[in-house]
């Protein structure tokens, strides 16, 4: 453990801009809302009864802890705050250890008098005390708001669980894989898993699934109603299993290396020749796991679509959810649930293309980038390569949730439409992506997730809380401008026509910066 300290207070200093940052942003989300339902319904519960009877909404965001201000306000937002803690916790652990070793930094730190296991304590340690932070923070806001205060310490927990089962899981995937990028990817994979499994239990009434699910249990505490907060055990015993399994596994593994052996290339070939085929080479596991993941999405969303029941359009909030998310009075709650779904498919896909430009940064951190680039290559050819795998790759993700999705909802063509509808608005963040690595490329992975984390939040939820009209926030971000083609609204092509041209605009811009600047 020698060093930790040191490591710890150089991870601090890296995370100084990121943490606060990413706190006010989780604890905004939590008591703004009760500042929103406080100043805007009147009857809060009724208007839980309403959103009650929302079976959509309840896959969405979890069953009602209570018909209270602060208990609505936690089935609003709760289920986003844990995912987004997750992430950021999954992100903070891999990025201080596996990423550390991918850059060649713990080979020199570890020359020093540092112990091998100091990285991963020092990576953890301000993971796990981010995630504590993030909860007392919460729950003392919570509880400025006037919520009680046994249900703000509850909340609180909830989320410091949430945090700590995912830096822990993070742990364990830099363990396995030789680069940061895998690491996440397999972590992702696992907080992906643990929100369908919380989705498919609210949306299906089956809730035995939400105790396979440690986002579910963090649900199960259920904040300002029955505050069960010993269901938390779980998430403690899963958190200690995981640092367990990580240590042990580092202990096992030379360094620089991962447990899963990274599969070589052959030793001649001759399917390299041209930058196409490299980006392909070099893209070709992101986008099938991402196409595989919307695949079984699709199908397990789907076939929640058969169980929706129709409620009437009666109460404010349901008018509301209709005014949102259907486009004709004809248009069903099946209709509005499989909009609903396309669109937040939508919204998740926005991190393709990004992650996939992203590669253009890492090969060029690398080295790899120079070296290619020595040749008859020009940095256009170099670029266009992953740019087509980042556009053309969103268009085959979403396709394949929309057909699997309308397969099994027993709508193949109006669900596909829905879904390819979403494309434009995804491809403008592939723009962002590359005017961001031609204008900053330093900075062009915090720019990236910060788009990422804009889009999805904005017009939906923090556009509402700081008390924008959701008819002026919309247009801060794309996809709620796309003709709602799933519940009767007829195919325009003008805001596909906009967003499609503002992306060749930011393309455009991004090339040209690339040719002009230096590589770094």
């Amino acid at each position: 453990m020698n060093g930790t300290w040191t490591l710890t207070k150089l991870a601090l200093k890296r995370e100084r801009l990121i943490v606060p940052l990413w706190l006010l942003l989780l604890v905004t989300l939590a008591a703004g809302q009760v500042q929103r339902y406080a100043a805007g319904i009147p009857d809060i519960a009724a208007f839980a009864r309403e959103m009650a009877a929302n079976q959509a909404l309840t896959a969405f965001a979890g069953e009602i802890p209570s018909a209270t201000l602060a208990g609505m306000a936690v089935w609003k937002n709760a289920d986003a705050i844990y995912t987004i803690l997750g992430l950021i916790m999954i992100l903070t652990v891999v990025r201080h250890s596996r990423g550390e070793e991918e850059s060649g930094r713990a080979e020199l730190v570890g020359a020093g008098v540092v112990g091998r296991l100091a990285p991963l304590t020092a990576a953890l340690a301000v993971a796990c005390g981010s995630a504590v932070l993030a909860g007392l923070l919460t729950a003392a806001a919570m509880a400025a708001t006037g919520a009680g205060a046994a249900g703000s310490l509850a909340f609180g927990a909830a989320i410091t669980a949430a945090g700590l089962v995912f830096a822990g899981m993070g742990a364990v995937a830099a363990q396995l894989t030789q680069t940061a990028r895998t690491a996440i990817g397999v972590a992702a994979l696992g907080l992906g898993l643990s929100y369908v499994l919380r989705f498919v239990a609210d949306g299906s009434g089956l809730a035995a699934l939400k105790w396979l699910s440690p986002q579910g249990w963090s649900h199960l505490v259920r904040p300002y109603g029955d505050n069960n907060v010993t269901v938390l055990l779980l998430s403690l015993a899963f958190t200690a299993a995981t640092l367990a399994l990580a240590y042990r596994l580092l202990t096992r593994r030379d360094l620089g290396h991962g447990l899963i052996p990274e599969r070589p290339g052959p030793a001649a070939s001759d399917r390299l020749r041209s930058p196409l085929r490299l980006a392909r080479r070099l893209q070709k596991g992101l986008l099938a796991g991402w196409i595989a993941g919307y695949a079984i999405a699709g199908l397990v969303l789907g076939a929640l679509a058969t169980s929706i029941e129709e409620v009437a359009r009666q109460g404010a909030a349901v008018e509301e959810f209709f005014r949102r998310y259907t486009a004709s009075p004809e248009a069903t709650m099946t209709d509005a649930y499989l909009w609903l779904i396309v669109l937040s498919l939508g919204y998740v896909s926005a991190l393709y293309p990004l992650l996939a430009l992203l590669r253009l940064r890492s090969e060029e951190t690398t080295g790899r980038a120079e070296l290619l680039l020595s040749t008859p290559v020009s940095r256009a050819r170099w670029v266009a390569g992953h740019l087509l795998f980042a556009l053309a790759g969103t268009a085959l993700i979403l396709a394949t949730a929309g057909l699997t999705m309308g397969l099994v909802a027993g709508a193949p063509g109006k669900v596909l439409a829905g879904a390819l509808v979403q494309v434009p608005a995804t491809w403008m963040m592939a723009g962002v992506g590359v005017l961001a690595f031609g204008l900053l490329p330093r900075a062009a992975a915090a720019i990236s997730w910060a788009a990422f984390l804009f889009v999805n939040l904005f017009g939906e939820v923090l556009g509402p809380i700081l008390g924008i009209d959701y008819r002026i926030a919309k247009y801060a971000v794309p996809y709620p401008n796309l003709p709602m083609v799933i519940t009767g609204e007829p195919f325009t092509a003008t805001a596909i026509a906009i967003m499609t041209g503002i992306t060749a605009v930011l393309i455009v811009a991004g090339l040209a910066a690339i040719r002009r600047r230096a590589l770094t």
